[in-house]
């Protein structure tokens, strides 16, 4: 079973993509709409290998003049932001991503979809942990379950700063 990289266009300029980013992806569905603006759902991309992010990166400079707003961000996408500065361009904006969370009171863990600029901030220099969360269970407060510094550090570069 093949884990290919699958597009769901939800509205022209709206697509969700899931599945594996490898050396197999191809993103020319993506080109061929002449869109000055891109939506990318990526909350199902579920990992992104290292032969991945280089055909996204050579992907991206094919929309160079395409404004992009990535949305629903999964773990995989999260990851590469903060690692590879070449995953976003300087028209790309990230919306929303998501961060797991866990209550050492009850055990209970959740994955909670951020949106910048509401639940948290773009632009900090440095980040020391994750906005606060309730545990649905017991209201106690939940703990970020990512080492902050390094999960949120695609933040601190974002051209999405919102006030």
């Amino acid at each position: 079973m093949t884990d290919a990289l699958l597009f769901d266009w939800k509205k022209e300029d709206y697509v969700a993509i899931s599945g594996m980013v490898d050396e197999h992806a191809d993103f020319s569905p993506l080109f061929n709409k002449n869109l000055e603006k891109l939506f990318l759902d990526l909350k199902n991309v579920n990992r992104i290998n290292s032969s991945g992010v280089r055909r996204w990166v050579i992907a991206l400079e094919k929309l160079r003049d395409v404004e992009l707003h990535y949305i629903n961000c999964s773990f995989s996408v999260v990851e590469q932001l903060s690692m590879v500065p070449e995953f976003l361009t300087k028209k790309s904006h990230v919306e929303s991503f998501d961060a797991r969370y866990v209550c050492e009171n009850c055990n209970t863990s959740q994955v909670v979809t951020l949106v910048v600029g509401y639940d948290i901030e773009a632009g900090l220099s440095k980040y020391l942990d994750g906005p606060d969360r309730l545990c649905p269970n017991c209201k106690s407060k939940m703990e970020f379950d990512h080492n902050p510094d390094s999960y949120l550090f695609f933040l601190s570069n974002l051209h999405n700063k919102k006030k």
